[in-house]
């Protein structure tokens, strides 16, 4: 993909990297016998459902943020201690948000905001749907780089965050906010990148 004077190749590099991740969490799913399953009664046949003339078994599905998350038992402790202390990631826990083309610093409970904030789902900047990065949990992990769980909590949001910039850029409006920021698109890219580069080499 070659580079575009407007950063265009970011978010077709973004796609195609996203395109790889989900195979890669897909197929951990997978492994783990979590991604779908036959619905059945108490009595083992199996329900259905009429489409027309014909009857199509229904189906449970483990949700794709939980398939992302199964990630992190795969990833070995020293990738993800990196992958909290990239830069992208401290960028992030930096970032004052943008939705509809103003930044919006906190919201009606008085938090303040950090990360991305959810364009398909936030209809209100008063209550935006958001991911953060844990700004408390951040500094003592910076402290502690020893606790487990911070660990594994970051790297969730990280992931989280990843997966929030995918669904503004595939799903997001198309206003000046974070479904096209190239400040976001920049800083994301090379966590979801590494972690591609993780899991295939």
């Amino acid at each position: 993909i070659r580079p575009r004077r407007d950063g265009g190749e970011l978010y077709q590099r973004y796609f195609l990297s996203w395109t790889a991740f989900n195979n890669i969490y897909t197929v951990i799913a997978e492994r783990k016998g979590l991604r779908f399953w036959i619905k059945k009664q108490d009595n083992g046949s199996i329900i259905t459902f009429p489409n027309g003339n014909v009857n199509i078994p229904a189906v449970d599905t483990i949700s794709e943020k939980k398939q992302i998350h199964l990630v992190i038992p795969e990833m070995e402790t020293e990738f993800k201690h990196a992958l909290i202390l990239h830069e992208s990631t401290r960028y992030f826990v930096n970032r004052i948000p943008f939705w509809q083309g103003r930044q919006v610093e906190s919201d009606a409970f008085g938090q303040r905001l950090n990360g991305v904030i959810n364009v398909k789902y936030t209809s209100d900047s008063r209550y935006p749907i958001w991911s953060p990065i844990d700004v408390k949990y951040y500094r003592e992990y910076l402290e502690k780089p020893d606790d487990d769980d911070k660990r594994d909590f970051l790297t969730g949001q990280v992931l989280d965050l990843l997966y929030t910039v995918r669904n503004n850029l595939m799903h997001g409006g198309k206003a000046l906010d974070d479904s096209n920021d190239l400040d976001v698109m920049r800083n994301a890219l090379p966590l979801l990148e590494l972690i591609v580069d993780y899991f295939i080499y």
